[in-house]
């Protein structure tokens, strides 16, 4: 994987540098080593499979929990040119993919993703029960640069960084997250993103939670469903007034492909 990794439980490391760890604490950041490892090489095996069809429903509330507009959306995915560009037809309001398309190009981001700027994940030594599976948990944090949120084949990076702080050379909190990994294979079986992007022009600031569940099939590992709850606040008029929408999106992805040519 071509990224700057800050691994927060290196085990092997903390007990050099503190010598006071105990076996039990030693074998259990080695297990949380071990378990991502596994984890990264399932990501990496399943990055080339993409959704042929994408079903999403959209709601706008008023903050209130009272829809406003609803609507539903359909993407359809598929490869050209020997499957070197994606063509993706977009049937629904253009104005739910040109909200998706703040944030994502439908295809779920994850803190295994290549050309991240950087990442740094802990092992929460949490274990929790998700669809029947046993799975430990992980929190993370990442720096990315804007491009990488969109396919391109040609992928090189704009120089917009997003999730890094320059000035202090740290994370600034923009991509943030936990990932559920089961115990065993080490296959991601649930992701929660929280993303914010502030912006100070008409497009407005957005923030949004997205809550990924997955399968697994024959060692590769696709999304089923994504729920994402967010804000879009923008700023408008001489007066300064607020237009706030609160938004939900849920989304079914399936009739999924290869694409060899495809990589974050």
């Amino acid at each position: 994987m071509n990224k700057k990794i800050m691994a927060c439980c290196v085990a092997i490391l903390l007990v050099a540098a503190a010598g006071s760890l105990s076996a039990s604490a030693a074998t259990e950041n080695n297990i949380g080593v071990t378990l991502w490892s596994k984890a990264n090489a399932i990501a990496d095996a399943s990055e080339s499979h993409l959704p042929g069809v994408r079903q999403i429903s959209y709601q706008e509330t008023d903050g209130k929990g009272n829809t406003v507009y609803a609507d539903q959306a359909v993407a359809l995915l598929e490869g050209v040119l020997g499957g070197r560009y994606i063509q993706v037809r977009e049937f629904g309001d253009e104005a739910i993919f040109d909200l998706m398309d703040r944030y994502t190009d439908g295809l779920v981001i994850t803190p295994f993703a290549d050309n991240l700027y950087a990442m740094e994940y802990t092992y929460t030594g949490v274990s929790e029960t998700v669809n029947g599976k046993s799975a430990d948990v992980y929190t993370f944090q990442m720096a990315l640069d804007s491009d990488l949120l969109h396919y391109d084949p040609n992928y090189t990076p704009s120089g917009k960084l997003l999730g890094w702080d320059s000035d202090d050379d740290d994370f600034d909190g923009t991509f943030t997250g936990t990932i559920w990994l089961d115990r065993v294979t080490g296959s991601p079986v649930k992701l929660v993103n929280n993303i914010s992007l502030p912006d100070n022009t008409t497009i407005g600031s957005l923030t949004i939670e997205q809550t990924i569940y997955f399968t697994i099939a024959n060692g590769i590992v696709t999304p089923s469903q994504i729920g994402t709850v967010g804000k879009l606040t923008i700023a408008a008029g001489t007066k300064g007034q607020i237009l706030v929408t609160d938004f939900t999106m849920n989304e079914t992805q399936s009739a999924f492909w290869r694409n060899d040519q495809f990589a974050r």
